[in-house]
């Protein structure tokens, strides 16, 4: 069967560079895909992250972990507004990484290493398939560039295995993220994996006190998911209390604005929906006219109506 272009449907073409298809939309995800043609789309009037992740439906950890994939492709770069609004919300302690610049096939096999002979070879049995020449840079660069153990960086590309996410982008950023939490043996890696999976079982509570169905949460919600119930021991009951006083006060539900709550709540050392319930009433005065302002009851007593 032949296709052809429906020419009646190219009433707003937008441009994309050969090379998305040419070089990289065989390595690429279908939600990479999906956000650089989103960004590609609205390039000329900008976007942020956070829009791109309203439009598909995304996380925003997914929506910035398919713009880091192109940003190191070369096909987007940092300097743009999208990027730079990411960026800014890091905080000031914590630089941009530069362009990533990995080592090529060629220098990987110049150095004739056994270790990273056994790596790759380890990695296609985990992976149950070949390994893909950015995979092998990139698994190189963690060995090389960064010092990693070759060891953890096996337990890392198991780890992406049963979580369904075995992608350059994936394991990367997990590794990265690992090196800036110290993780250096197999012990450390564990205890973040443990970090991580407490923090998923969380999650599912603080749906199910949210009224809310399942979906993929971002890595500060789940950061926020385990500090409620792992950290805090917060019940399923004050969960939803809290949840109630922000759709309340806001119309909309804000995270951010839960662990505000819920911060306080912690402070104080409540423990109960009751000990809100009674945090929340105004404190009577002295004259018995509990919150009201003193000077407008002097003024309503003297009134001569």
């Amino acid at each position: 069967m032949k296709y052809t272009l429906n020419v009646s449907a190219m009433s707003a073409p937008f441009f994309v560079p050969s090379s998305v298809a040419d070089q990289h939309i065989k390595l690429a995800s279908a939600n990479q895909i999906k956000v650089l043609l989103v960004f590609l789309k609205n390039v000329s009037v900008g976007t942020s992250p956070e829009q791109i992740a309203e439009f598909l439906r995304l996380p925003i950890s997914e929506v910035t972990d398919a713009l880091d994939f192109w940003v190191e492709r070369g096909i987007i770069s940092r300097e743009g507004s999208m990027v730079e609004e990411k960026t800014v919300e890091k905080p000031v302690s914590k630089a941009v990484r530069p362009t990533v610049i990995k080592p090529t096939r060629e220098e990987i096999a110049a150095l004739d290493d056994e270790k990273i002979s056994f790596l790759i070879s380890e990695a296609e049995m985990k992976l149950a398939r070949g390994l893909r020449d950015s995979e092998i840079r990139s698994l190189c660069w963690l060995y090389l560039d960064h010092g990693m153990d070759v060891s953890l960086i096996l337990m890392l590309v198991e780890y992406a295995v049963s979580e369904g996410k075995a992608t350059v982008s994936f394991i990367e950023n997990t590794a990265l993220s690992w090196l800036d939490a110290g993780v250096t043996t197999l012990t450390d890696a564990e205890e973040q994996i443990e970090i991580r999976n407490k923090r998923k079982t969380a999650w599912g509570v603080v749906l199910s006190s949210f009224g809310m169905e399942y979906r993929m949460p971002s890595d500060k919600e789940l950061e926020f998911s385990g500090k409620w119930i792992t950290e805090w021991g917060f019940s399923h009951a004050l969960l939803k209390e809290a949840y109630n006083i922000c759709v309340d006060k806001n119309a909309k539900l804000s995270f951010a604005y839960i662990n505000k709550i819920l911060e306080k709540w912690h402070k104080e050392g409540i423990k109960t929906v009751e000990e809100t319930k009674a945090t929340a009433k105004p404190k009577e005065s002295k004259s018995g006219f509990g919150a009201y302002d003193k000077s407008l009851v002097e003024k309503l007593l003297n009134s001569d109506d």
